[in-house]
């Protein structure tokens, strides 16, 4: 199985990543490393570093790759500044989550699971 992860340099996605990759399973990762790090990704697993709220190179990467599966755990989760910067919290959480579907469908991926 091809496997894409949104947010997989992070806490959550890179403990995915981390069991995708032990399964045996092909793993891209894209992050924009904000707040997770390139060394929580295995070196067998490529990293698009990348903002989801960026449309093109998203798009592009997503269907470079080719997932059968996208699993979206980018975020923004700070609390403190979605109250400081709601639109900015929106912009990621919303637009940056519905631009990750578009580009999964567009790739013709079978599945998407978002993390909640």
């Amino acid at each position: 199985m091809r496997a894409l992860v949104t947010g997989g340099a992070g806490f959550i996605g890179s403990h995915l990543v981390d069991r995708l990759v032990a399964d045996g399973h092909s793993v891209c990762v894209i992050d924009d490393l904000s707040t997770g790090s390139s060394h929580n990704v295995p070196k067998e697993t490529r990293l698009h570093r990348l903002d989801i709220c960026d449309w093109p190179p998203l798009r592009d990467s997503v269907a470079s790759f080719k997932p059968d599966v996208v699993f979206h755990a980018a975020a923004q989760t700070d609390v403190g500044r979605s109250i400081r910067e709601p639109d900015y919290d929106a912009r990621v959480n919303v637009l940056g989550g519905l631009n990750v579907l578009r580009a999964a469908h567009a790739a013709g991926a079978r599945r998407a699971a978002v993390r909640a």
